[in-house]
């Protein structure tokens, strides 16, 4: 019978504590990539929620141009969109939509418009509007608080050219009831 070789005491163990480092290692590892998982997700979703918020500003500048063309309608107003439940207790959240005042800024005759042939003079119109939306979130129901939490905001200017337009009263600026609601 053969003799095994007999192990040597400094030896023992080291296999142990290789794999213990290993599993450290791992674990650090991990738990790295957990944390960047999470940071990504959080990105994602205030990436969402700023789009979410450019686009609803963006439906204010839409919405008050079209309100001007179908009833030149110059007055600001208000109005919530993507309205939603946030589980129990009664909370909402919404973007809240404040457009200013549809102020045209300057016109000029439109000498060339066939509309003109009835012997009533029309103008291209320039227009400016503001639109600024507001992600919040408010317990209850209705419109929100004032004091409602703000995730987000937008604010987009435009301005808008309307040919063929009749006579606009330029003056609106000065109108003290078109100049109550400023976002």
């Amino acid at each position: 019978m053969s003799k095994l070789p007999q192990a040597r005491r400094g030896e023992r163990g080291s296999a142990y504590i290789a794999v213990l480092l290993a599993l450290v290692v791992l674990t650090i590892v991990g738990l790295s990539l957990v944390m960047v998982t999470q940071t990504e997700v959080q990105l994602g979703s205030n990436e969402r929620t700023i789009n979410r918020t450019f686009y609803a500003a963006e439906s204010g500048l839409r919405l008050a141009a079209a309100r001007y063309a179908a009833t030149r309608t110059y007055a600001p107003f208000t109005y919530i969109q993507n309205e939603s439940p946030l589980g129990l207790g009664g909370q909402r959240i919404a973007d809240q939509v404040k457009v200013t005042v549809f102020a045209p800024i300057a016109k000029a005759p439109c000498d060339w418009c066939p509309v003109n042939a009835n012997d009533k003079q029309y103008y291209d119109v320039n227009n400016i509007v503001t639109a600024t939306a507001n992600r919040v979130g408010w317990a209850g129901t209705g419109m929100p608080p004032a004091g409602a939490k703000v995730f987000s905001q937008a604010q987009i200017s435009v301005m808008v050219r309307f040919a063929n337009s009749e006579d606009p009263p330029i003056d609106t600026l000065n109108d003290p009831t078109l100049s109550e609601i400023k976002p």
